[in-house]
């Protein structure tokens, strides 16, 4: 040691002489100089895992250890050299060696690169470290779209998953979620996790989110094994920052719109043309000529026998008003908090639907000594939605009925509309449907750490949901102009049915995790048991007849036709996990996961399900071949392997034998109840299982462009069928885990930022494509219900029906075609005949389309100039299959509405018309399910537009105020697609009832105190 210090003194004696005589640099100078030092964060806290490396030497580079101290011996040093010192989540820092021996330093978080450390299974990891496929989305994108739901603030920020928003209904307008696609013929539906307790997403106000991880292959799901083969959501909520305590407050209001309705034609048209598809079939006109011109003439000045009415703008006439409210408080030193409130109301563009949410969040952090913590998550919400008593059907309705139809006479009295089913008299008096959604969950986590880098976790978290549902529904009585008594009474008999559901589960954790570094070599260990057990009862009741129309009590009913139900059901989950990570100098890393479920829904024996998996990555930046690339800051390649299971498969207790409750008979005199087995049991049940394979990468250039792609493959088996057996059983088919179903595809992640000045801007986007396909029913199939077939070699409920060749132009094209549904003409739909036997039959049908979303996208453009911001999210789908059925695509279908797009219809003059012939019976050729009515139903949406403007500093400092922030934002502004008009192309498959998404205008405030 003496020996070596001394030939350090002197090599710096030397060289301090000889730059005192030559006046030279000593960049040609070498000697052997040991460099240390310590490396802290801002808050003074040892920094371990921190990289350290000589920028001129491509050999030299060290980790600082868990004191935050590195070493490093060089063979040569020149006063140029410098040493540079990164690690995720703060500032880079590099500094001239200058001959010094030690350099100590402190590193500055970077709020650009805080989100890099994500929510994984039970605990965090830095994402350099990833080695499996995790998204990650921060509070600051979530926050971007002021939406009533989280789900549909999810839309289009992460590659690989799909959220389609099929419903602008008030309190359910959320997203349908699918990550990666789907895997089952059963429950497709995503785990959702809120820190770390099993949820739903939109229960969770957008603003106390502070991280969103999608776990979307086996390697980073398998952690929570049976319950993971659809994908994983984490959902992290805000905790207490140390400091000062800060109010804020969230909030805007504004107003919707219907994003797009179909143009009706008016009631001359309508009966106009009623009587041309009339003509078509050979039968007598409806309306005659006489009363057509007595319409015309009539229509202003007599609208109780001559109505002209346009029934969407009688039925739409709700305000569409939202508004939504946080208040969050957040700060503390011993006790750190995170407190909220929120409230929002949401008015529908239907009068009688609504929708509120109250809720509140307590999250505590409490450092009672240096080896013990205690942390606190608590969670209450009072959600009311309200509906009219016919739901959905309003709007079909609004579609379907004619403008000639009365609603409302001019003494005030209601019409009969058609048949004396008055839509608008429903809506304003028919009653309501109310619903009342509440939850309260408290969480209480301690930490032990007995020793260093050893923490050991007990959570216990007791949750309870209860669901309740009153519908009321009176009797509405209908006139014809002129005539005193009722033409109808709808229903006969007013009525009232009630229902509740209660749930109650409980979760307790055990969680042990130890950190260790021997050298280059980095140990990272997890193990955990946790329970669930659930439980839930439900009773209902029902009631008609109510002599005071207005007391919507059961007790006000009459004991006649009444009912009532209840029942009750439990299940129960144990489980035991384990995850090691390893790393050595952070090149080279692997992952093992292993979970073993045990589960009360299956049968002794086959309770227990196993789901391992293992993962691999390269950090190839790290190697010392690449750190002359400059243009490559980092990259990283994985592979991972891993088994999921799912145990939502049908009942809590599949594998059991049911009796059904038949009633009760009398034998021998006395009443005896029965029951009756209709289903044979099957012991063996147990879980689906999916495998899950994954192949990416991770890059970034320049310190700019960071992108991410994975290819994959899932096959899921063990999907419940019912094969077939013998007959003479007498008992249907039991469930056997039997099906396999398999998607492949891949995603891809780019994001770019940059400044120019005081112009800072980034550019983000996603791609994704999957493939489904069903691979194995075991003999059975295909099952076809309506228009949906789910068949090997297909998409899950591919669309099925009969495949169109053309439009049938003349009589020789009729004589010549094969036969086809009834009386065939010109101007009718030629079915293409499959199977060549010269009749179209329902052998003929075919895979017509695939509702399996493809191509799906996002885009988002942002940037940001002296307190200006400006966004906007672009979100889409390449390719996905719709068909249209009865109203929605189908002019006159039983004697209904018609769209104006519809006019374009076939007749000798106008041979290239979009639709066929005109006909009104609903059993006619045309009106099959076919590809003719199949849309692609690709779009591009620009989801969200938003400016804003942040108050400069200097101006805060005077009103006292940490941040306020006014914003403008539009949601849904624009779509581009290929739907006929008057459709948007998220809508599901099928007729015209679903509720319309809306566009939404609205003004915000961000404010901290």
């Amino acid at each position: 040691m003496r020996k070596s210090y001394c030939n350090l003194i002197f090599c710096m004696l030397l060289g301090m002489l000889l730059s005192a005589l030559s006046n030279q640099s000593l960049a040609q100078q070498t000697a052997r100089v040991q460099l240390t030092g310590t490396v802290r964060g801002t808050g003074n806290q040892l920094l371990g895992g921190a990289t350290v490396e000589v920028l001129s030497t491509t050999s030299l580079r060290s980790q600082t250890n868990d004191n935050g101290v590195y070493t490093l011996s060089l063979s040569s040093v020149s006063t140029t050299d410098s040493i540079r010192f990164s690690m995720v989540g703060y500032k880079t820092i590099t500094r001239l060696i200058n001959s010094r021996a030690v350099i100590d330093v402190v590193m500055e978080e970077d709020a650009k690169t805080i989100d890099e450390v994500v929510t994984v299974g039970y605990t965090t990891q830095r994402k350099v470290n990833l080695t499996g496929a995790v998204s990650s989305v921060g509070s600051k994108d979530i926050v971007k779209r002021p939406v009533m739901r989280a789900s549909a603030a999810l839309q289009g920020l992460a590659a690989g998953v799909t959220v389609t928003q099929s419903s602008g209904k008030p309190g359910a307008d959320g997203g349908q979620i699918r990550i990666r696609g789907i895997g089952t013929l059963g429950d497709a539906n995503p785990l959702v996790l809120v820190d770390g307790i099993n949820s739903t997403l939109d229960g969770v106000d957008p603003n106390d989110i502070e991280s969103i991880s999608i776990l979307k292959d086996a390697a980073s799901a398998s952690i929570y094994g049976s319950r993971a083969a659809n994908g994983v959501i984490l959902v992290t909520t805000k905790k207490g920052r140390s400091g000062k305590i800060n109010l804020s407050y969230e909030g805007y209001t504004g107003q919707q719109r219907f994003i797009d309705l179909p143009d009706m034609v008016d009631g001359y048209t309508f009966m106009t043309k009623h009587n041309e598809s009339r003509a078509n079939l050979g039968t007598s006109p409806l309306y005659n000529d006489q009363f057509l011109a007595d319409y015309l003439a009539n229509k202003t000045t007599d609208p109780d026998n001559y109505p002209d009415n346009n029934w969407q703008k009688l039925l739409y006439t709700g305000s569409g008003v939202i508004q939504r409210h946080h208040i969050s408080v957040n700060g503390g030193d011993k006790i750190k908090i995170m407190s909220s409130f929120s409230y929002q109301n949401q008015e529908g563009l239907v009068p009688g639907f609504s929708s509120k949410a109250y809720a509140f969040r307590l999250n505590t952090l409490s450092q009672i000594n240096d080896k013990l913590k205690l942390e606190t998550f608590m969670y209450g919400r009072h959600s009311p939605i309200t509906s009219a008593v016919l739901g959905d059907d309003v709007v079909g309705a609004a579609n379907r009925i004619p403008a000639i139809y009365t609603a409302r006479l001019s003494d005030g009295r209601w019409g009969i509309a058609k048949d004396g089913y008055n839509t608008l008299a429903f809506l304003e008096e028919g009653g309501e449907f109310n619903e009342y959604y509440n939850s309260l969950r408290l969480t209480a986590q301690l930490t032990y750490s007995p020793v260093k880098n050893l923490d050991i976790e007990v959570g216990y978290t007791p949750s309870f949901s209860d669901y309740s549902q009153k519908n009321f529904r009176k009797s509405i009585k209908t006139y014809l102009p002129g005539q005193v008594a009722p033409a109808f009474t709808t229903p006969a008999l007013a009525s009232l049915s009630q229902a509740e559901s209660q749930g109650w589960e409980n979760t307790s954790r055990l969680l042990v995790k130890y950190a260790k570094n021997i050298g280059d070599h980095r140990f990272r260990m997890l193990g955990g048991f946790e329970q669930i057990e659930y439980n839930q009862r439900r009773i209902s009741a029902y009631r008609e007849g109510f002599d005071f129309p207005n007391l919507d009590e059961l007790n006000a009913g009459a004991q006649v036709n009444w009912s009532n139900s209840g029942t009750s059901t439990a299940w129960s989950l144990q489980s035991y996990f384990g995850r090691l990570n390893y790393s050595f100098r952070d090149k080279y890393l692997v992952e093992a996961n292993f979970r073993a479920d045990g589960s009360s829904r299956f049968a002794k024996g086959n309770r227990f399900g196993y789901f391992p998996s293992v993962s691999l990555g390269w950090v190839v930046s790290n190697e010392s071949f690449m750190q002359n690339i400059g243009w490559i800051s980092s990259l990283k390649l994985r592979g991972s392997w891993g088994k999921l299971g799912n145990q939502n498969i049908g009942d809590n207790f599949p594998f059991a034998s049911y009796l059904s409750l038949t009633g009760r008979y009398i034998f021998n005199g006395v009443p005896v109840s029965s029951a009756i087995q209709n289903d044979l049991a099957n012991a063996a049940i147990s879980w689906e299982s999916s495998t899950s394979k994954n192949l990416g990468f991770d890059i970034d250039l320049f310190r700019k462009l960071s992108a991410s792609f994975d290819v994959y493959s899932r096959i899921t088996s063990g999907i419940l069928l019912k094969l077939d057996i013998p007959a003479i059983t007498g008992l249907n088919a039991p469930y056997q885990n039997a099906g396999v179903v398999k998607n492949t595809g891949w995603d891809l992640s780019l994001n770019y930022r940059n400044s120019v000045g005081d112009f800072d801007y980034s550019i983000g986007g996603n791609l994704s494509n999957v493939k489904n396909t069903v691979v194995d029913l075991k003999g059975t199939g295909p099952y076809i219900n309506g228009y949906q077939l789910i068949e090997e070699g297909f998409a899950i409920n591919s669309l099925f029906g009969y495949r169109s060749a053309s439009i049938y132009q003349n009589n020789k094209e009729v004589t010549d075609g094969p036969v086809q549904f009834g009386v065939v003409s010109p101007g009718d739909i030629r079915y293409v005949d499959m199977t060549g036997d010269t009749v179209v039959n329902a052998n003929d049908r075919a895979v017509i389309g695939n509702p399996v979303p493809r191509m799906t996208f996002g885009l988002t453009l942002s940037g940001s100039y002296k307190g200006f911001d400006l966004s906007v999210f672009v979100q889409g789908v390449g390719k996905r299959d719709v068909i249209l059925t009865n109203e929605a695509a189908w002019a006159l279908y039983n004697n209904n509405n018609m769209q104006a797009w519809q006019l374009d219809y076939w007749t000798p003059q106008n041979p290239g018309a979009k639709y066929p012939r005109l006909i009104s019976a609903s059993t006619h050729n045309n009106f099959q399910f076919s590809d003719f009515w199949v849309y692609n139903a690709g779009y591009a949406r620009i989801k969200n537009l938003q400016i804003g403007y942040t108050l400069p500093a200097s101006v805060l400092n005077k009103l006292k105020v940490t941040k306020l922030r006014v914003y403008a934002t539009a949601d849904n502004l624009f779509t581009f697609h290929k739907m006929p008009p008057g459709w948007d192309p998220e809508r599901p498959n099928g007729d015209s009832s679903p509720y319309p998404l809306s566009r939404t205008y609205i003004f915000g405030v961000s404010l901290t105190l």
